[in-house]
């Protein structure tokens, strides 16, 4: 069950609202924008766009309903290109009328959106408007700016701290109608019961904080919480329009989930667990579960067998799995363990066997899947392979440890005058 709430506002320092926003419940579509160019521009911008991204999607509701199974990879990458087919029309209305329009001409605008679908939910934005999650307690923003400010931070030119400071912090990187071409973030989520996400422009994110968004939530039904937030927004300043617009899944104080239910809140647990997605923020691991994919084997069911070309990496969910070297056992690895990390470098021959002991349910992530992803999002490959690297580094020292160790014991063990030249370890260091 879905309910949602609205509002926007022209603030306190504008003498009229560049914002536009628009939904259809039916569909599941809700999108914010965030005009630019002036008076009778801005708002000409955002409207548009709105009506625009309304129309194409409207024309694929067929599609976008029949999405019922997140794992279906093809079908997920259908409805994210009919987004990003609709975005790209809404940018050449606002570039082509901004052009034949002296009076609009420069005219843009932000965007953030989201599709719900009955297998989740698609979140695109373009600019400086935002999206975010509360779940079980906690916020977590879906987008990432496209602004000059987040491009220093993220060169580490900039503080956060002083970001908020940043004398040019309102110029963007991407908007609507600017370019003759745009490309927009485009992310699928997985929902659960009690999950709140709420859109808005930056007339009131740059207001808020984790506390004050909790604090709102937990004050406010769904009905109410868009009007509160807006009126926070306004206490705080109101220097620019705001618009909110809040959804939310099932009762906001969902019951705990049960520990067998594997829910997409486990499945990021799980993944930040794995040292070598430790580094991961909320919005990467997300993007890393939208390649994985989820296979359900019976028991005694092999995963790899010995000796075979692998390219898989699996990370058991549920159930237990043993690895065996031959014909003898010589692990068992149960929920949250992982196993073949190493084929998602190179695909080579599986140095042993895993097989289930009972029921399981295993993530697998190939290296294909890894390697795309990681062209799309090359923040994530390298924090992915810097830590890759360190657990190498720390596996070759350990062996030159050990290699140290053995070399001493056979010098220790020769008679006196029977000692031989010995080998120089420097190369491996």
């Amino acid at each position: 069950m879905l309910s949602f709430s609205h509002q926007t506002d022209t603030g306190k320092k504008r003498d009229h609202n560049e914002d536009f926003y628009d939904f259809d419940e039916g569909l599941g579509l809700y999108i914010v924008c965030d005009g630019m160019g002036g008076h009778a521009a801005g708002e000409v911008a955002s409207e548009l766009t709105c009506q625009e991204i309304l129309k194409a999607l409207t024309s694929k509701e067929k599609v976008i309903k029949s999405f019922t199974d997140g794992s279906d990879s093809a079908k997920r990458k259908r409805i994210a290109q009919l987004i990003k087919d609709a975005i790209a029309k809404a940018n050449e209305r606002v570039y082509k009328t901004q052009l034949n329009d002296p009076e609009k001409s420069g005219m843009g605008t932000t965007l953030v959106m989201s599709l719900i679908t009955p297998a989740g939910m698609f979140v695109a934005h373009v600019g400086d408007s935002r999206a975010y999650l509360i779940r079980r307690n906690k916020v977590q923003q879906l987008t990432e700016d496209h602004s000059l400010v987040n491009e220093l931070i993220k060169s580490g030119a900039l503080s956060k701290e002083k970001a908020k400071e940043h004398p040019q912090g309102n110029i963007i990187t991407k908007a609507i109608g600017i370019q003759e071409v745009i490309t927009a973030d485009i992310l699928f989520y997985e929902v659960m019961e009690g999950d709140l996400v709420f859109l808005c422009s930056d007339g009131l994110h740059e207001y808020l904080d984790e506390v004050s968004i909790l604090k709102k939530r937990h004050e406010n039904t769904i009905a109410t919480l868009s009007i509160e937030l807006v009126k926070l927004a306004n206490h705080r300043g109101g220097k620019d329009n705001i618009t909110c617009i809040c959804l939310q899944w099932g009762e906001t104080d969902a019951p705990p989930a049960h520990p067998s239910d594997i829910n997409v809140e486990k499945k990021i647990e799980t993944l930040k667990k794995i040292p070598l997605f430790h580094s991961l923020n909320y919005k990467e691991l997300s993007q890393l579960l939208e390649i994985i994919q989820i296979r359900n084997l019976k028991k005694s069911e092999e995963v790899m067998r010995q000796g075979t070309t692998g390219e898989d990496m699996f990370v058991i969910l549920k159930g237990e799995v043993q690895v065996l070297y031959g014909n003898e056992t010589v692990a068992k690895l149960g929920p949250g363990k992982f196993f073949g990390e190493m084929a998602l470098i190179d695909k080579s021959l599986s140095s042993a066997t895993v097989a289930c002991l009972s029921d399981c349910k295993l993530m697998r992530l190939t290296r294909s899947d890894l390697f795309f992803l990681i062209k799309k999002e090359p923040a994530i490959g390298l924090k992915v392979f810097w830590v890759f690297l360190q657990n190498m580094n720390r596996r070759l020292r350990g062996n030159d440890k050990k290699i140290f160790e053995i070399h001493q014991e056979y010098v220790a063990s020769l008679g006196a005058g029977e000692r031989t030249e010995t080998f120089n370890l420097s190369s491996l260091d």
